[in-house]
């Protein structure tokens, strides 16, 4: 399936896992057997979304902030459900990427303390992360900063091209 051995070993037992619980659902004498089973189920199907999505932000390189997601997903999940979990991610990221665009959108036009921000979170290889995970709130915020007051006051809309300001944030935090 994957090139890893050992995460088609990992899909392999989850899966099992999941058959196993699915048969033990089926298979189940009474209601109350069959809802435990099937409680059992779902968190477990919670374990692999929290587990899978603190992978995926340790593999873009988000060490400290993968553990707090993972712990407050956790918590949430628990607390509230899976529903919970994956509002509490799609949250986050609209969060974070509009609080990343603001401050790109405000470098692109030449305020000085954003290009300090960006020069004291980031470096080279963190900020094309982030600016490829974050790229349809940068064009979402555009639309609302500068296309509809644009539109809505009748002035004049200042050209946008990301791909000049992906390389000119690049060059600045080459500088550091």
């Amino acid at each position: 399936m994957f090139k890893s051995k050992d995460f088609n070993i990992l899909v392999g037992i989850s899966i099992a896992i999941l058959a196993i619980l699915a048969l033990g659902i089926y298979t189940s004498p009474t209601y109350t057997q069959k809802q435990a089973i099937f409680n059992s189920t779902i968190f477990f199907i919670s374990v692999i979304f929290i587990t899978s999505i603190t992978l995926i932000v340790l593999w873009h390189g988000f060490k400290e902030f993968s553990i707090m997601l993972a712990i407050i997903l956790a918590m949430i999940i628990s607390l509230l459900g899976v529903t919970a979990g994956l509002i509490a991610v799609l949250m986050t990221y609209i969060i974070w990427g509009f609080a990343f665009s603001i401050e790109l959108l405000l470098a692109h036009n030449g305020v000085e303390s954003a290009i300090v921000w960006f020069k004291k979170h980031y470096n080279v290889k963190s900020f094309k992360v982030e600016f490829k995970i974050f790229y349809p709130m940068i064009i979402v915020m555009h639309l609302f900063l500068e296309i509809i007051p644009g539109i809505i006051y009748q002035e004049a809309i200042l050209d946008f091209k990301p791909k000049e300001l992906y390389q000119a944030m690049l060059g600045e935090l080459g500088k550091k």
